[in-house]
């Protein structure tokens, strides 16, 4: 069996490398649809790539934003391999804190679980990443806390997993504006 070369890595240095995210956005996964006549896929990449340049989206729906509290939101996929298949498998998580508990912020938590989404991230490096494309994605824990003290936060704290057949997929940026209700 023939074998793919290991490519070089170069360190980056510098800006644009730094972690956290800076902006996410969230849309339910039955407001996505197939963009190219023919696939069951509800996203296609660029040719020659693994970057997503076209997410179908039903008409008059987007990725509305989400506003969250500074420094409260983290994505983290672990990819782990089948030794008997040789498949890849990513379970993701997103944790994301919603200040505040009141009549809105318990309809958007209940909005979210009726049913899979798919989210959209900006991280602070600039770079995009998207996950539940596939529909796998969906709010598995609901933390609701009022704190003890004044500084403490009173709100909800979500958890969506998901599983993906990869590593996480970028979104090519030039293309986020059209989808998106608000940069």
């Amino acid at each position: 069996m023939s074998c793919t070369s290991v490519t070089a890595y170069t360190k980056q240095c510098g800006r644009g490398i730094s972690g956290g995210v800076a902006k996410l956005w969230i849309i339910g996964y039955g407001d996505l649809v197939a963009p190219v006549s023919g696939s069951t896929d509800t996203f296609a990449v660029a040719s020659g790539t693994t970057v997503v340049s076209q997410i179908g989206i039903a008409s008059g729906k987007t990725f509305v934003s989400v506003g969250t509290l500074k420094e409260s939101v983290s994505f983290k996929g672990t990819v782990k391999k089948d030794s008997s298949t040789g498949a890849f498998e990513n379970s993701t998580e997103t944790t994301i804190v919603i200040s505040s508990i009141s009549e809105t912020g318990k309809q958007f938590v209940e909005g979210l679980m009726q049913q899979p989404v798919a989210i959209l991230i900006k991280l602070r490096s600039g770079t995009y990443i998207v996950s539940g494309l596939n529909g796998f994605t969906e709010l598995t824990d609901v933390t609701e806390d009022t704190g003890t003290k004044n500084s403490d936060m009173n709100g909800y704290q979500l958890k969506l997993t998901g599983v993906e057949d990869g590593f996480t997929k970028t979104i090519d940026p030039t293309y986020v504006g059209s989808i998106v209700d608000k940069l």
